[in-house]
């Protein structure tokens, strides 16, 4: 499956800034089953200096300046991306239960298993909560694996939690989620991972997109798209399990990976100050996933 991904940012300030720096993760990283065949990036007004990097968690991201005075600038990305089917050899052992799972990611010190202990504690944004699974009112089985534990969390966040756009925001404490029982998919990974992490699975945060295709005899809106998010949970033995909650699914081919980390702070696809009046600065955002012909041999 191949996709062109249109994604548009517009900033707009109440009053003439001065400058600003902003810092970007809007380019889609290579995976196995992922390939970037082509990205353009185009900004308005012309940027100062745009210089990319790849951060700790091996994401692509870039820093943008803007040094000339403003109202609004705008930052567009065009990207072609190609997702593959990867054939992963299943294991011919049963799934470690949980608590074996976390015995040997303690032993084990080869450099994945040591990367992916880095995903096991508490983060900026998701502080540890004392009785979490009792809050939630999840009771999870010791005896079964990680893959059954990602499919459960994502079936009873799907069914107890209401998804309200508008309800929350980036610095809703993820107690508050907890109590209103209400949020987004980036509000419900945070609760999967959240709980994982408190059971001693790593758990890291995926943001990227998703194809979204309209009901029968409806037409397809351009820019109409967002971005999305899910989580991945770590295996001994399999490695990397990625599982959306928002949808009560396993992500496949119509999911496109932006970036990932130990929550929303660390893959958020644009960051950054200014310097003058920019608090109540207005955000408009377009998102287009269209799907392209394959080309041929």
């Amino acid at each position: 499956m191949r996709y062109r991904i249109t994604h548009a940012t517009r900033y707009r300030y109440p009053a003439t800034v001065h400058g600003s720096l902003n810092e970007l993760r809007l380019k889609p990283r290579a995976t196995p089953s992922q390939r970037l065949y082509s990205f353009q990036i185009d900004v308005v007004p012309q940027a100062s200096y745009l210089a990319g990097y790849i951060d700790a968690y091996g994401n692509p991201a870039s820093i943008l300046g803007i040094q000339e005075a403003h109202r609004e600038w705008s930052v567009t990305t065009v990207s072609e991306v190609g997702r593959v089917v990867v054939e992963a050899e299943l294991p011919f052992d049963p799934p470690l239960p949980l608590i074996e799972a976390r015995e040997r990611l303690r032993g084990d010190c080869r450099p994945a298993t040591l990367e992916a202990r880095s995903f096991s504690q508490a983060s900026p944004l998701l502080p540890e909560l004392p009785d979490l699974l009792q809050h939630v009112g999840l009771t999870v089985d010791p005896g079964q694996g990680v893959e059954a534990l990602g499919l459960q969390l994502s079936r009873f966040i799907f069914d107890e939690f209401d998804y309200r756009p508008g309800q929350t925001e980036v610095s809703t404490p993820l107690s508050v989620v907890v109590a209103k029982r209400v949020g987004v998919c980036q509000d419900f990974a945070h609760l999967a991972i959240a709980c994982s992490r408190t059971l001693g699975i790593p758990a890291r945060y995926v943001s990227g997109y998703l194809e979204t295709i309209p009901p029968p005899g409806r037409p397809r809106l351009v820019g109409a798209d967002a971005t999305h998010a899910w989580f991945a949970l770590y295996d001994p033995i399999r490695g990397w399990l990625e599982f959306d909650p928002t949808n009560a699914t396993v992500p496949d081919q119509r999911y496109v990976t932006l970036a990932w980390g130990r929550d929303y702070g660390d893959v958020a696809p644009i960051r950054g100050v200014v310097r003058g009046s920019g608090a109540k600065h207005t955000l408009t955002v377009s998102v287009d996933v269209q799907r392209v012909e394959e080309a041929g041999p």
